[in-house]
C-alpha cells in the first residue's frame, strides 16, 4: 500500500506553492520523490509534514518564478524558510526542511531519516536508484497516480541547463562524477509505468 500524503494545513500550503510554480511534470516528480522515499525509508518516527513540505519545496528553484541567481539547491532552501516561518515552525524544524533540500543530491547516502527520504526518493524517480526496493504494486499507483508525463526529457533540459549556469554546483557534479544526464532516458521505472 501507498504512504499516504500528508493532509495538514501546512502541507497543502506547500502543495499549493509547488503547484502554482511548477511544470505539471516538476510537480508530479515532487510527488514521487515523497512517495518513493517513504516506501524506502520506512521509520516511524520521521515528521511526514516537514518530509512532504521538503518534498515539495525540493526543486522549485529550477522553476521560472523561483529560480534565481543562486543554485537551485539554495534557492529551495532558502524558499522553505521564508514558507515555514510565518506558520510557526521553530528553527530546528525549518532547519531540518531546508537540509532535506540541500542534501537531496548527495552522492553519499545520508544518516538523517528525513534527508535520506527525500535524496533516495529523488533518486529513484531520477535514475531508478533502489526502484527494486519497492514492490512493483506500489510503484504502478505511484506512477499511475502522478505520471511521468514529460519527466525524462524536460528534467534532463533543466538538469544541463542548471550544470552549465552553476559550474561549481550540485548538477555539475553529478554530471561529473556519475554522467546524470544520460541516466534519465534509462530509468528502469518508467517499464513500470508502461
Amino acid at each position: 500500500m501507498i504512504p499516504v500524503i500528508p493532509d495538514s494545513p501546512t502541507a497543502r500550503a506547500a502543495a499549493d506553492l509547488a503547484a502554482e510554480a511548477a511544470p505539471r511534470y516538476l510537480l508530479n516528480h515532487s510527488y514521487r520523490t515523497y512517495l518513493f522515499g517513504r516506501c524506502l525509508v520506512p521509520d516511524r518516527d520521521i515528521d511526514d509534514e516537514a518530509a512532504f513540505v521538503a518534498a515539495m519545496i525540493h526543486d522549485l528553484g529550477l522553476t521560472d518564478t523561483h529560480r534565481g541567481t543562486g543554485e537551485f539547491g539554495q534557492v529551495g532552501a532558502e524558499l522553505a524558510g521564508r514558507f515555514l516561518q510565518p506558520r510557526g515552525w521553530d528553527t530546528d524544524r525549518i532547519r531540518l526542511v531546508e537540509e532535506a533540500i540541500l542534501r537531496h543530491t548527495n552522492l553519499v547516502a545520508e544518516q538523517v531519516p528525513l534527508y535520506r527520504l527525500i535524496q533516495a526518493g529523488a533518486a529513484v524517480d531520477v535514475a531508478g536508484l533502489g526502484h527494486e526496493e519497492i514492490s512493483r504494486d506500489d510503484l504502478s499507483r505511484i506512477l499511475g497516480s502522478y505520471p511521468r508525463l514529460e519527466f525524462v526529457s524536460r528534467m534532463r533540459d533543466r538538469f544541463l541547463d542548471e550544470a552549465h549556469r552553476h559550474p561549481q554546483g550540485a548538477f555539475a557534479e553529478l554530471e561529473r562524477t556519475v554522467a546524470l544526464s544520460s541516466r534519465f532516458g534509462t530509468n528502469p521505472i518508467d517499464l513500470a509505468a508502461a
